[in-house]
Order: structure tokens, then sequence, then C-alpha cells
């Protein structure tokens, strides 16, 4: 009982106590904010790329794509591993020949089987579509029915269209410079252009995205780009989506679908165009999107080390402040030991009074740092609002919004590791108190 009662009275006579329960919970409060927010970026960031990008994607770096890709999906699909495979055009071009965009031919239909690409339309439809509605003054005739796009925005401009409106309506004039399966640009000297009408509006939330892209129909960019076979050789396309079977063993898939590449590029490579698949290769989402991925985990993984070698300064700190409480009270020990109290009495005093330090730091911290993080976005706005000042600007982090999600565990687990380092920090102070000798701390002036 007095044991309880000394710990208490330390924490509430002393000052210096308030200096180590302030330096615990501003530490506290620093790591749940700041390792909660690189940890949701990571995991949103690796959602949302899976999310658009599929489960395993076959494709080669060069523009000019490959060939013979009705073949190879027809064999990726008889893969116990796999849902649906379906082909993706990427190119770039200018939209209204005065700005830079990608462009993405989908078979949307099964590219939103393949993806979650579905999720990111702002207009609900129960069928994705580039079926162009109807707007009035635009001609509607069967040549148009297929010349719907679907636009990339922001989370600003996903509900206010009026910032992707032209002269000319919700319409875009889209150029791409074909290339010819030798990588030669061929076509038109001015480029291969088509009039695309506005039918949605995606927003992915990548900014690398959404920041400048358009998706059309698959087989209206394909001829567009020259690469529907109009040279006489095979058709070509830029990428594979592949679409895994629910609970399929990814890498388990990756592997049979590497030994089949293997296999294709072998039986393919003397037909025509066949030196196009020399270099396919077959990534999963992560290693597909790898360069979007890594600076996070590496940023992340910076951050808990940096926190690492703080949480050991908050450790000489406690250690500093409760050395001094010893030295300072002595005399006071010489009393409890002269009453007959042990020395694994006297050290838990100052143990316990190290967990109290901590366990009231740690909490308060927590605490202070869980509504810092749920409250991010509605404090960024507020500091927007009254000095234009962005903590977290779209473009460098990747994605529209700061993640303000907590994970109870995770907060807990930072409570429980400053706990135990301020229990730490109290070690050899209270090891100090307890051999001390009576004779000697009743001396003391």
């Amino acid at each position: 009982m007095y044991k309880r009662l000394l710990i208490w009275r330390y924490f509430t006579h002393k000052r210096v106590s308030i200096i180590a329960v302030l330096a615990v919970m501003l530490l506290v409060m620093t790591v749940v904010v700041v390792l909660s927010i690189m940890s949701g970026l990571l995991e949103e960031i690796r959602d949302r790329n899976h999310h658009w990008s599929g489960d395993i994607i076959i494709t080669r770096d060069s523009l000019v794509g490959f060939a013979y890709y009705e073949e190879l999906m027809a064999r990726i699909g008889q893969l116990d591993t796999v849902e649906l495979a379906t082909p993706v055009i990427r190119t770039f071009g200018l939209v209204n020949n005065n700005q830079s965009t990608q462009i993405y031919g989908l078979r949307l239909e099964e590219f939103c089987r393949v993806t979650k690409f579905a999720d990111t339309l702002k207009v609900a439809q129960d069928v994705p579509s580039f079926q162009v509605p109807y707007y009035e003054n635009r001609p509607d005739s069967a040549e148009l029915a297929r010349r719907g796009c679907i636009v990339g925005v922001m989370d600003n401009l996903a509900h206010d269209y009026s910032g992707l409106r032209t002269n000319s309506g919700l319409s875009w004039d889209l150029t791409v410079f074909a290339l010819n399966s030798k990588g030669a640009v061929t076509g038109s000297d001015i480029g291969q252009s088509q009039r695309f009408w506005f039918v949605n509006a995606s927003t992915t939330n990548l900014v690398d995205i959404d920041a400048a892209v358009f998706y059309v129909d698959f087989e209206l960019l394909q001829h567009l780009c020259l690469m529907d076979g109009f040279d006489g050789r095979p058709p070509r396309i830029n990428e594979i989506r592949i679409g895994l079977k629910p609970h399929a063993n990814s890498v388990r898939a990756l592997v049979e679908i590497h030994t089949l590449l293997k296999q294709f590029v072998g039986d393919y490579h003397e037909q025509v165009s066949g030196n196009l698949l020399e270099d396919l290769r077959a990534a999963t989402w992560k290693e597909f999107r790898r360069a979007m991925i890594a600076p996070v985990e590496k940023e992340r993984s910076l951050m808990t080390l940096v926190f690492g070698m703080i949480g050991i300064l908050a450790v000489f700190i406690i250690f500093a402040i409760f050395y001094m409480i010893v030295t300072e009270k002595i005399r006071d020990l010489g009393i409890i030991k002269s009453v007959g109290a042990g020395n694994g009495a006297v050290a838990g005093i100052f143990l316990g009074f190290g967990a109290l330090v901590g366990l009231i730091g740690a909490s308060i911290g927590a605490l202070l740092g869980s509504l810092l993080v749920i409250y991010s976005n509605q404090i960024e706005d507020v500091l927007y609002l009254w000095f234009k000042f962005r903590l977290w600007p779209p473009d460098l982090y990747a994605i529209a919004k700061i993640p303000d999600q907590i994970e109870p565990v995770f907060v807990l687990g930072i409570v429980a590791a400053a706990v135990a380092a301020s229990v730490a920090g109290a070690v050899f102070p209270a090891l100090r108190a307890a051999r001390l000798n009576i004779v000697d701390t009743l001396r003391v002036e």
C-alpha cells in the first residue's frame, strides 16, 4: 500500500515528472500521427494500384506492343487460377492538338471484371459502356456508337464536369501518332485524330493516372494507332491484364504464367512479328506499379528507424529525470528502508513511477495523435482556408487526401512500447535506490 502512495506522491508533487510525461506524450503523439498516416498511405496506394491494375499484367516496355495476343489469352484462360484476361492498348496523344495525355483502349466490360475500374466511375451505370448518350446539338448516328470516352479526373473535379468542358461541349479531339511493327511512325504526318464524347469520369485517386488520361474503346483505338493489322501483319496490343479467381495463389499463378509465356514465345518466335514477343514479361500488380509503391515503402521504413532512435532518446530522458529524483530523495529512501522496506520494494517504487509516467504520457499522446489523424483532412482544409497552405499536396503523395484511419491494435502497440521504454529508463535509478546503504542515506544533509 505504501508503495502506491509514494508512487502517486512523487508523481503529483515533483514538477519534473511533468517533463517526463510531456516527453512521452509528444513522442507517442508524433509516432501515432506519422506512422499511422504513412501506413495508411502505403495501404491505400497498394489497394488503389491493385484495383486499377488487376492481379497479373503481361506487357513489354515498347509502345509498338506485341502480336498474337488472342492466342496467348486463350492459353492463359485455360489455367485453373485465372478468371479472365483482357487486352489493353496504351499510348500517348494530344488533346485538341495542344495538351499531352495518356490514352487507354479497353474492352470496358472485360476490364471492369478483371479490375475494380467500375468502382472508380462517377456516373452510375449497371453495365459500363463506351456507348455515347444523346446530347442536344450533337449528330446522333451509328457511326458514333463507340466514340465515347471516360476521363480521368481528380476528386476536386469528380462532381464538377464544367472543368472538363471545351468549346464543343463535353467532347475532345484526340490525336495519336501510330507506330508500325518495326517502331517507325506511320500513317498521317499530323497523326490520327478522332473526336470522342464524354460518357463518364473515373477517379482512381492515383495522380499519375487521373491527372491526364482518357479511356476509349479498344477496337477504335487499335484502329487509330494502326495496330489492327493494316500492314498485313498480325494485330498488336500493349498489355494483357489478368484477373485471378478468388483465393487463387498469386505466386503459383505467376509461375504458371511465366512457364506458359516462355513456351508461347518459343512456339511463335518464327512467325511474322514473332520477334515482338521476345521481351514480354509477366508481373504481379506490385511489380507492375513498383515505381509508385516503392518510395512510400522506403519512406515508412525510414520513419520507423528515425522514431526508433527518438524512442531511445526518450529512454535517456526518463533515466536522467529519475536519476535526479533518486539523488534528491536519498534521505526519504533511508527512512523507508529503516522501517523495514527491502531492496525490491524500493526498486519497485521507482519502476512503478516509471510505468505510471509512461502510461499517462502514452495514453494522452495516443489520444491526441489519434484525433489529429482522424481529423487531419479537416485540419488541412482549415489551414488552407486561413493560410493557403497545403500539408498534403496530392501531386506529391499520389493520392488525393490524407489517410485518416486509425488501427487500434497499432496504437496500443505504440502505447505498450512507450510504457516499456519508460520502465527501461527507470531501471538503473531504481537499482541505485535499492542498493543505497541505510546509514549513508540518513547522514545526507
